[in-house]
This record gives structure tokens, sequence and C-alpha cells, in this order.
């Protein structure tokens, strides 16, 4: 319930999409590949913050453009 609230806030969404963009930036710099993670899995990750990264600011900017459009 608190998050569908959060989701109508644009602010909110590019803040989520910006910070799983910086994660997924700097993972390419400080993230090496170990026995234990191998780099499948760390660029499944890499790719998955990517992604919501991506869907993230686009749900903010449809809701800023319906915004404006609205007012």
């Amino acid at each position: 319930m608190i998050f569908r609230n959060r989701i109508k806030n644009p602010r909110t969404m590019m803040v989520v999409g910006n910070g799983c963009l910086v994660i997924a930036l700097s993972s390419i710099v400080f993230l090496h590949p170990t026995a234990k993670f191998g780099p499948e899995l760390i660029d499944g990750v890499r790719g998955m913050l990517f992604g919501i990264s991506i869907g993230a600011n686009l749900v903010a900017l449809r809701t800023i453009a319906r915004q404006r459009h609205c007012s």
C-alpha cells in the first residue's frame, strides 16, 4: 500500500531509477568475478539493475507528462 502511493510520486521513482543506475555502473569497477560469484551472476544482477533503472525512469517521465497534461 505504501509503495503504491510512492509510485505516483515521480521524484521518488527518479531516485530509485538513478540509484539503481549508480549501483549498476559502479559494479563494473568494484565487482570482480570470483569463485563464489561467477561472471554470469554478476552480469545478471547488473542487467537487472539496468532494467530497473530504465523502467523506473520511464515510469517517472510518464507520470510527469501526465501531470503536466492534466494541469
